[in-house]
């Protein structure tokens, strides 16, 4: 049977409600105190927090499994730096306002993971971010492949920041990228430099009133030709949005997708009498398809090759638009 999925778009309204995206109700292990995919099964797991969606990677190998994405975390050592038992800690050793479960990214080179969803278009507030341990004490100490900031000096003007951007219906939804600065050595004044072991609060205003989507990067000065040396973690807690309020969402009137998740091949349907401009756009906001569906009409989009993320599907009828979320998920 088809499991048709029609996604619901926020639409305009005169009362809004704040909502938090925290991890506390997300089931963990409680003899390993984290969550970081399905052990032992490669593939791509997606996740919900409050209005929040996430999507893990996992993959596995002869050395054990290993992850890229999100992952959620109890974990409480702010001092092993072990890849293999610890690097889902935060230095914080414990969630915002001390909660004790947080979230956990690793910036891989998927950029497709390096995202948070909405279902519908969202304003953001804020959310907390702080350094894990490995990261922290990579940048504090050094290690096999990352040195030590500030050098053995102290004057090298090192750095390690997270970018953020904002998009909506696959288009950037403001012209700013937030510079979030999770070590900062550049300052002529050695006592001015800090690596972050604290929850730091981080202002989402400046990425617009409309966001259905957030992406982000991590920046180090110290790199090499494979890319950072720095640990490409940062943990983060307590994402706050505005929402409008329930009773002013309604569903998307024109096009069903099915199956959601898709894996080789998903469906829109257009079940409305006028034709429907259909774009679809990843997570960077690049245009993977396009095309045009007469008056209750369908067509099967091949996605074997597009890789596992949530995309958005714009729909044009004439001069308005409405926009659908839809995930992609390889099962391997």
């Amino acid at each position: 049977m088809k499991r048709i999925f029609t996604a619901c778009c926020l639409l305009f309204s005169s009362f809004a409600s704040q909502a938090q995206t925290h991890f506390e109700a997300l089931p963990i292990d409680t003899a390993l105190h984290y969550w970081k995919g399905v052990i032992g099964v490669a593939g791509f797991t997606p996740f919900q927090s409050g209005i929040a969606q996430f999507i893990n990677r996992n993959d596995t190998s002869s050395f054990g499994d290993y992850w890229s994405g999100w992952a959620y975390s109890a974990e409480t050592d702010t001092v092993s730096v072990s890849y293999v038992d610890n690097d889902c800690a935060a230095i914080t050793g414990k969630g915002n306002n001390n909660s004790v479960q947080y979230g956990v990214a690793y910036v891989g080179f998927d950029p497709t993971l390096n995202a948070i969803t909405f279902p519908g278009a969202i304003k953001p507030i804020s959310m907390k971010v702080t350094n894990t341990t490995i990261a922290y004490r990579s940048m504090q100490n050094g290690d096999f492949v990352a040195k030590k900031f500030g050098g053995t000096t102290g004057n090298d003007p090192d750095f390690f920041r997270l970018d953020i951007m904002g998009w909506l219906q696959g288009m950037p939804s403001a012209a700013d990228t937030i510079h979030v600065y999770l070590a900062d050595f550049r300052d002529t004044n050695n006592a001015n430099d800090y690596i972050v072991n604290i929850w730091k609060n981080v202002d989402l205003t400046p990425l617009g009133n409309q966001v259905d989507s957030i992406s982000y990067w991590m920046v180090s000065s110290d790199t090499s030709s494979f890319g950072i040396n720095t640990p490409t973690y940062f943990c983060m807690d307590d994402l706050s949005v505005m929402m409008e309020s329930v009773n002013d969402i309604a569903p998307c009137q024109w096009i069903t997708a099915y199956p959601n998740p898709a894996n080789d091949q998903l469906c829109l349907q257009n079940v409305s009498s006028q034709t429907i401009s259909v774009q679809v756009f990843d997570m960077r906001g690049q245009l993977v398809y396009t095309h045009k569906l007469l008056p209750q009409s369908h067509t099967w989009i091949i996605t074997s090759s597009w890789p596992s993320a949530y995309y958005s599907i714009r729909c044009t009828q004439n001069q308005s638009v409405q926009t659908i979320s839809c995930m992609v998920s390889h099962h391997e």
